[in-house]
C-alpha cells in the first residue's frame, strides 16, 4: 500500500510539472549497456559483466537542475563453472572437477558425479533523483552530474546439481546434492531482497537530431544488500525525447 501512494504521488507530481516547470522543455529517456560488478569481492570475482537498461522522466524546476524519475533493470550471470570449482573446494579441499573424474563408490554402485550450478541476479530499480548542468541551456552539448535515492526489488536465483558439499578423508566418503532455488531458499536463507540503495554519476547530452538527443551515462550504484553492501557501475548510452 505504501509502495502504491509513492507511486500515486509520483504521477501527480509528473502531471502537473508542465506548468509548474514551463522554464526549460522536459524530456523522456530510454537508455541501455553494460553493469560492471565491483563489490563485494566474490561479486566481482565469479559475476561476469551484466546487462543495464533504464526509462527515465526528467522534469526541470530551473534551466540547469532537473529532477529525475527512473525505473531501471539490472542483470547479473556467475561464471557458473569457475563458482562451481571454488564452492567445492571450500566445502571439500577439492574443486568439482576432481571429484568429476573420479569412479564413486557407494551403496549402489559405482557412480561418476558431474558437479554444477547456474547462478543469476536480476533488480528492478525504482526510483528518483537530481540532475544538475555544468552547461548553460542554450550550450550544443550539455554535461550533468546526477544522483539518485533507488528502491530496488532483487531476485536470485540458484540452483545446483551433484555440488560436492562434505567429504571425510579418513573414511573417503563424499557426500554431494542437488539444490534448486526452493531448497536453497529453505536451507540457507530468503533469497530475495528490496532493498534501498543510490547512485552517483555523470554523463553527456548530444543533440542527434530534430526531435531527440543521444544521452551517455555513466552511474556508480551501491546497494545496502545483507551482509556486505553490493556495487557496480553503469554505463548506458541511450536517446532522448
Amino acid at each position: 500500500m505504501r509502495m502504491a501512494k509513492f507511486f500515486l504521488l509520483m504521477a501527480v507530481l509528473i502531471l502537473g510539472a508542465n506548468d509548474l516547470f514551463a522554464q526549460r522543455k522536459n524530456q523522456i529517456e530510454f537508455y541501455a549497456g553494460a553493469a560492471f560488478p565491483l563489490s563485494p569481492d566474490d561479486f566481482k570475482e565469479y559475476t561476469r559483466v551484466g546487462l543495464s537498461g533504464n526509462a527515465q522522466y526528467v522534469i526541470f524546476p530551473s534551466p540547469r537542475l532537473g529532477i529525475t524519475l527512473n525505473i531501471g533493470y539490472e542483470s547479473f550471470s556467475v561464471d557458473n563453472a569457475k563458482f562451481t570449482n571454488a564452492l567445492s573446494t571450500q566445502l571439500t579441499g577439492q574443486p568439482a572437477s576432481y571429484w568429476a573424474s573420479l569412479d564413486l563408490t557407494t551403496p549402489t554402485g559405482t557412480v561418476r558425479i558431474n558437479p554444477s550450478s547456474d547462478i543469476s541476479a536480476r533488480l528492478i530499480r525504482f526510483g528518483g533523483g537530481l540532475r544538475p548542468y555544468l552547461t548553460a541551456p542554450e550550450a550544443n552539448t550539455q554535461i550533468f552530474l546526477l544522483a539518485q535515492a533507488n528502491y530496488n526489488l532483487i531476485n536470485n536465483k540458484y540452483s545446483a546439481t551433484d555440488l560436492p558439499y562434505d567429504y571425510d578423508p579418513t573414511t573417503t566418503i563424499l557426500q554431494w546434492a542437488t539444490f534448486d532455488d526452493d531448497t536453497w531458499e529453505q536451507t540457507i536463507g530468503e533469497n530475495d531482497e528490496n532493498v534501498v540503495g543510490f547512485g552517483l554519476g555523470g554523463g553527456l547530452e548530444i543533440p542527434a537530431g530534430e526531435s531527440f538527443n543521444v544521452v551517455l551515462q555513466g552511474l556508480f550504484n551501491i546497494i545496502s544488500t545483507k551482509g556486505e553492501s553490493t556495487s557496480f557501475v553503469g554505463v548506458t548510452v541511450g536517446l532522448v525525447f
